[in-house]
């Protein structure tokens, strides 16, 4: 491999690949999350031993343990002790954690909310046109089976709220994506205040789930675009009741 100064290739001599001393570890860290991220290093395979990366790098045991560390936080490298780090790649549930901080930042900002159910609009809708598409007769059922546990939840707002998530989540996994499902479960958990606060309306719980049966049928007579519509009616109006549910709240703070 060729030699890198402060980040780019050059053509040292020695062919080392050359740290700036300046946040060693750290340029470390991207270097070798390249390399994985590009094939040098396939998921499965080890990387190279901690001299051989102190010398390939010419940095200090302390800097390549520092930078085995960072990688497997982010979830490119699992490391055991007595072995050495292997690759697995990256993985979904940490770049949806990196991603959760920004989203919940963001949720907090004027037009913060506006913004996400938008995203949420445009990825459910796309999802719940899909699933009309592809749903099996299995699918179908199982979609069934987390409708009947939605109708059981009805008046526990708690369990009416995780039993709608598992709902919504299910529909996703009918696509068979699993990028989108992950995708859509941070963006459902992103927007879980959203939904608690909204179900604490006396009836929402009833409203919510028959929005449900109506998208339940849509798919389960496979027709995508009353699919989509009544999964857009369904988010529209809880888009509609959040501040109200939200005022309703502060009111019982205030009078508490």
């Amino acid at each position: 491999m060729a030699g890198i100064s402060d980040g780019s290739r050059t053509g040292q001599g020695d062919g080392r690949r050359i740290v700036r001393r300046r946040r060693m570890h750290e340029d470390l860290v991207e270097m070798l999350a390249t390399d994985i991220c590009d094939g040098v290093y396939p998921v499965g395979d080890c990387l190279p031993s901690e001299r051989a990366l102190m010398e390939e790098f010419g940095v200090s045991r302390l800097t390549v343990r520092e930078a085995t560390a960072a990688l497997e936080a982010r979830g490119l490298i699992e490391t055991r002790p007595g072995s050495r780090a292997r690759v697995c790649g990256p993985r979904t549930d940490f770049l949806l954690t990196m991603l959760s901080q920004t989203a919940t930042f963001y949720l907090r900002q004027p037009g913060g909310l506006t913004s996400f159910s938008e995203v949420r609009q445009l990825v459910e809708t796309g999802v719940v046109r899909l699933a009309a598409q592809r749903a099996t007769k299995q699918d179908i059922q199982d979609l069934k089976e987390r409708l009947d546990a939605n109708r059981a939840a009805i008046g526990d707002t708690a369990q009416f709220g995780a039993t709608d998530m598992e709902f919504h989540a299910a529909i996703a996994a009918i696509v068979g994506n699993p990028i989108l499902s992950g995708f859509f479960r941070a963006l459902d958990r992103w927007l879980q205040e959203v939904r608690t606060t909204s179900l604490r309306l006396d009836g929402q719980t009833e409203t919510a789930y028959r929005a449900h049966v109506e998208i339940y049928e849509a798919i389960a007579a496979k027709d995508p675009d009353r699919a989509d519509r009544a999964m857009r009616h369904h988010l529209e109006q809880l888009q509609s009741i959040y501040p109200e549910a939200l005022a309703a709240d502060a009111d019982k703070d205030s009078a508490a």
